[in-house]
C-alpha cells in the first residue's frame, strides 16, 4: 500500500493558501478556513487484536470499557453494540456473548454532537437523497481544496443548531456543526497490521490485514463490490469460511481491512449476487 508523504509545514501552508475557497455561490466573500491536506496514515489500535467468536470477556480485556452501549435483538438473539474512542474510533457487535462484527471509523464520520435530524443523512448518500431526507438546504457553498471539488449543504431546523453536510463526487463525506469546514475532511487513518504473534496463528479476519492476507486465510473471493469513498478505493468482499456454508464479510480501504463480520450461512442463489 502506498502511503502519501506528509508535506512539510512550509509546503502545507503554501498549499492551503493556494487551494482555499475557490467559489461560494451562496455567501459571497465569506471567509472559509481550508482543511488539512489529504493524508493517509497508519495508526496502532487495540482493535487489531479482536477476532470473530472472541468472548465478551476477552474483548473487554483488550478494549477496556465502552463509551457507549446499545442492546438490541434480531430473530430472538440478543446483541450488544459497543462503541470505543481512541486513535481510531471503533464499534464492536457482540452476538450471543461473542464478537460478530468489528468496524473502524477510519474516516471519523460518526459524531454524537450533531442534532438528531441530521442522522438521516448517511455517509456515501447522494445529494438528491440528502434533500429528500433533510429538505432543501438554507445555503449551498462550493469549494475547491487541493484541486478537489467539495459541495457544502447547510441545513437549519427550528430550535436546533445548523448542520453542514459535505459532498465529494456527489456523495456525503462529512457532517459538522455550523459552517466551519472540518480540518480532517480528507484525513484517513488506517489500522496498522496486527502484531506478528497474532498474525502467525490467525484463523479469522483482523483489522489491519491486507488483501493478500485475507486470500491466504480464506482462499478465493466469493463476491466483491468496488467503490470509492472520499477519494480512497474501497471494497466490500465476502469469503466462504472453513466452516461449510458460512461466510465472512470484510471491508477494505486502500487494501487494508477496516471492518469484518460473521455473515453466517447465506443463500447461493444468483439473485443474491445481483444477477
Amino acid at each position: 500500500m502506498r502511503i502519501p508523504k506528509v508535506p512539510s509545514l512550509a509546503r502545507a501552508a503554501v498549499s492551503a493558501a493556494a487551494f482555499a475557497l475557490s467559489m461560494s455561490s451562496a455567501s459571497g466573500s465569506e471567509v472559509i478556513n481550508p482543511p488539512a491536506a489529504p493524508h493517509v496514515g497508519l495508526v496502532t489500535t487495540p482493535a487489531s487484536e479482536l477476532s470473530l467468536d472472541m468472548t465478551a470477556q476477552d474483548m473487554t480485556r483488550i478494549m477496556g470499557n465502552a463509551s457507549k452501549e446499545e442492546v438490541f435483538a434480531t430473530d430472538g438473539i440478543e446483541s450488544r453494540a459497543l462503541e470505543f474512542s481512541g486513535a481510531i474510533p471503533s464499534k464492536v457487535i457482540l452476538t450471543d456473548g461473542k464478537v460478530s462484527r468489528v468496524t473502524l471509523d477510519t474516516f471519523r464520520t460518526d459524531k454524537d454532537d450533531l442534532p438528531a435530524f441530521s442522522h438521516k443523512a448517511w455517509f456515501g448518500m447522494a445529494s438528491s437523497a440528502v434533500r429528500r431526507v433533510l429538505g432543501e438546504p438554507t445555503d449551498l457553498l462550493h469549494h475547491t481544496f487541493f484541486g478537489i471539488n467539495v459541495d457544502q449543504l447547510v441545513f437549519a431546523h427550528a430550535g436546533e443548531a445548523e448542520v453542514s453536510v459535505f459532498l465529494r463526487g456527489d456523495r456525503v463525506i462529512a457532517k459538522a456543526l455550523g459552517r466551519n469546514v472540518p480540518v480532517n475532511l480528507f484525513r484517513v487513518d488506517l489500522p496498522s497490521p496486527p502484531p506478528a504473534r497474532r498474525k502467525v496463528s490467525m484463523t479469522t479476519p483482523h483489522v489491519g490485514l491486507r488483501t493478500g492476507d485475507m486470500e491466504e486465510l480464506y482462499g478465493a473471493v466469493k463476491f466483491r463490490v468496488l467503490h470509492v469513498f472520499n477519494g480512497q478505493p474501497a471494497s466490500r468482499v465476502v469469503f466462504e469460511t472453513d466452516r461449510s456454508g458460512t461466510y465472512a464479510g470484510v471491508t477494505l480501504v486502500d487494501g487494508v481491512v477496516t471492518e469484518f463480520e460473521d455473515l453466517g450461512p447465506m443463500t447461493d442463489d444468483a439473485s443474491f449476487r445481483g444477477r
